[in-house]
């Protein structure tokens, strides 16, 4: 049995490692409504998320195009990746607008450098986890890892307010770690009139405290419905049981 399960793993190891090693990174267009842009795809996960869009990828990116048209904006993206977003953000928002794209990860900092001077576009990039505090944080490994209680890599961590104190916009995509931020970060941040947070649920992680968060401090909630592609109003008091964004502005 012992020697069946190390031949399946074997297996499975050498079909990853074909996939990355079969890989070549190319440069393509991406059409987004109002907002046209020339994407690196430095990995195999970046092709598989972005080529193509997503359609609910899609559709909150081109709301966020749309919402930020001309105007001037200090943008904070955290959990920034390859910087898709800080593409889109900084793109379609004035050209006076301070973006910050956050990212632990050395090698998302690379390529989100490579797809801002593919574009001619300007951000400026902060190698840290998003966190409750300042400091150090365990971060799992991957390009697209999380704050972890024990093991993984020593990380540097800031707060919002310590990236961008007067941040006017506010993306976030950290892996659960927005679940320590509310409703504390709402408050230091009181010039933040938007904020996009995908939401992951798990156990002992009520959502619901983030939605009575920005409910109270008088924002209008949407949410991205992957199910029915489609940005709507959130149902007032509906359990949130998806992996998905919501969408907080400041009415």
């Amino acid at each position: 049995m012992m020697h069946f399960v190390q031949s399946k793993i074997d297996k499975l190891r050498s079909r990853l490692a074909d996939r990355f090693f079969e890989f070549k990174p190319y440069i393509a267009g991406l059409a987004i409504e109002g907002c046209p842009l020339r994407f690196f795809y430095g990995t195999p996960q970046a092709a598989e998320w972005y080529d193509p869009l997503q359609p609910h990828t899609r559709i909150e990116l081109e709301w966020l195009a749309r919402h930020v048209a001309g105007r001037r904006e200090k943008i904070i993206d955290a959990g920034a990746y390859h910087g898709l977003y800080t593409l889109v953000l900084a793109k379609a928002a004035d050209p006076a607008s301070e973006v910050v794209a956050v990212d632990p990860v050395p090698s998302n900092g690379v390529l989100i450098e490579v797809n801002l001077a593919l574009n001619d576009l300007h951000a400026r990039i902060e190698a840290c986890a998003i966190s409750d505090r300042d400091g150090e944080v365990a971060f799992a490994p991957g390009s697209c890892g999380r704050i972890v209680a024990r093991g993984g890599t020593i990380r540097a961590a800031r707060r919002l307010e310590a990236v961008l104190p007067d941040a006017t916009v506010v993306k976030l995509d950290i892996e659960g770690t927005e679940f320590a931020l509310f409703p504390e970060q709402i408050d230091v941040l009181p010039t933040a009139h938007t904020w996009i947070v995908e939401i992951h649920p798990r156990k002992g992680r009520n959502p619901r405290m983030i939605l009575d968060a920005f409910t109270a401090r008088g924002f209008e909630l949407q949410w991205v419905d992957r199910g029915n592609r489609r940005l709507a109003t959130y149902p007032a008091n509906a359990p949130w049981q998806s992996r998905t964004s919501l969408i907080a502005v400041r009415s």
